[in-house]
């Protein structure tokens, strides 16, 4: 089966080339013309686990990346599958985000021939939009679905790091118009792997794919209140914790940490949209957006901990060993920090290393950027380490402290270190203690 398959990015390269490795044939299509040529040379711009070795054994044989231009048109045109997989654009609730790019994708296709296609949506959305889609291309072609094309929305509920593993056996929701339509897209995506489940239309398939995530900030940001409410009681919160989950099973209360990212920073905000009518009438919103909120705010309460004028933040991905930092509590950190002032230092062991790991430009202007932590720790008052990269996990941290003259204050949001710094050089202090 020919796929064309827009985005190529965390989330579409990995499915793009699950699909070839499935045995579809695949032309990759993005709007960036140097990650098209990047690919095409054989080199990846982000590190996912499977991706090399999945793109050097499937290039230019079930694998073609292409850049969105006119050299697509006779691929769209013999293509049976178009798959979108392309990022939506971050904007916190009650801001709606723009969808013009998907919106222009499928004007593209309209002109291109959608006669006897199968679209498969893979972009997350509000509830409804997929219905939007349908009908622009019904009143624009005067083709019907279900006849003359087919729509289906499948969210991807893939995780960075995982993506190669969890799309082959994770379950594929499949929201769809019609049997004819289900029967295509199954037939797609039963050679990828995973469980395919239909359910009733494609409104419930975005559903799911908002309610995932927004089940999982809800109960980390459950997992932070308690911290600051363990902190002005005097309380140990990972003790109380751990305490309160062991043995049982009723209990799955998380550990605190930081909520951040593409997905969980986005997601809630998009799901509160369809709870408008609801929280008018009641008079406040729902847990998920206050749990938002509360992760949101962690970065402020975070900054009142600091002692000095000078910041280093020990971390900037939004997930340990990630090299992505969209959205993330370090870089939040660091833009609240610089314009409060404060000198501020950064160091991460991806930073710069691609387009995912750059500071943004009003947050590079401003801070001084170290290879290692052990260089910039000599330079700062208080040290926030904002991810758990396993590189830290490792560190002597005691003894690189001990070579200092001074004391440091030491902010620890995953309580990585608590219990192993010496009292006489570290002001520690982590989240819920």
């Amino acid at each position: 089966m020919k796929a064309c398959i827009f985005g190529l990015g965390r989330i579409g390269l990995p499915i793009s080339l699950i699909c070839a490795d499935s045995g579809h044939e695949v032309v990759g299509i993005d709007i960036n013309r140097d990650l098209v040529d990047s690919l095409r040379e054989g080199k990846l711009t982000f590190s996912e686990p499977g991706t090399e070795e999945l793109l050097g054994r499937h290039l230019y044989k079930n694998f073609y990346p292409k850049h969105a231009s006119g050299e697509i048109i006779s691929d769209l045109r013999k293509a049976e599958y178009i798959m979108i997989a392309v990022g939506t654009e971050f904007a916190k609730y009650p801001r709606m985000p723009r969808f013009s790019t998907l919106f222009t994708i499928i004007g593209n296709l309209v002109k291109s021939g959608l006669k006897s296609k199968t679209i498969i949506l893979r972009v997350t959305l509000p509830i409804g939009t997929t219905d939007k889609v349908k009908k622009m291309i019904e009143e624009k072609t005067g083709f019907k679905e279900g006849i003359d094309f087919w729509l289906a929305f499948v969210p991807e509920r893939i995780m960075e790091g995982k993506a190669i593993q969890e799309e082959r056996s994770l379950p594929k929701i499949v929201g769809c118009y019609s049997d004819a339509g289900f029967s295509k897209v199954e037939q797609f995506l039963q050679k990828i792997g995973g469980e395919v489940i239909r359910v009733s239309s494609p409104r419930t398939a975005e559903f799911i794919k908002l309610i995932d995530n927004s089940w999982r900030n809800t109960r980390f940001a459950f997992a932070n209140e308690l911290a600051s409410l363990a902190e002005v009681n005097r309380i140990d919160v990972v003790e109380a914790i751990n305490s309160a989950n062991q043995g049982y099973k009723r209990n799955q209360i998380a550990t605190p940490g930081p909520v951040s990212g593409y997905c969980l920073g986005k997601d809630p905000y998009l799901l509160e949209f369809a709870f408008e009518k609801i929280a008018r009438k009641r008079g406040f919103n729902s847990i998920w957006y206050y749990g938002r909120r509360a992760s949101d705010w962690l970065c402020e309460k975070i900054i009142e901990e600091v002692e000095g004028k000078r910041v280093l933040i020990a971390g900037l991905s939004f997930k340990e060993d990630i090299d992505d930092f969209r959205y993330s509590h370090g870089i939040e950190i660091a833009g609240i920090l610089v314009g409060k002032g404060y000198s501020v230092s950064v160091c991460d062991p991806y930073l710069d290393k691609n387009d995912y790991t750059r500071l943004p430009e009003n947050v590079e202007q401003k801070v001084t950027k170290f290879d290692s932590l052990e260089s910039a720790i000599g330079h700062a008052d208080t040290v926030i380490f904002a991810t758990r990269h396993r590189e830290y996990l490792n560190l002597d941290l005691a003894k690189i402290l001990g070579t200092r003259k001074e004391p440091i204050k030491v902010i620890d949001l995953w309580n990585v270190f608590r219990d192993k710094l010496d009292e006489e050089t570290t002001i520690y202090k982590s989240l819920g203690r």
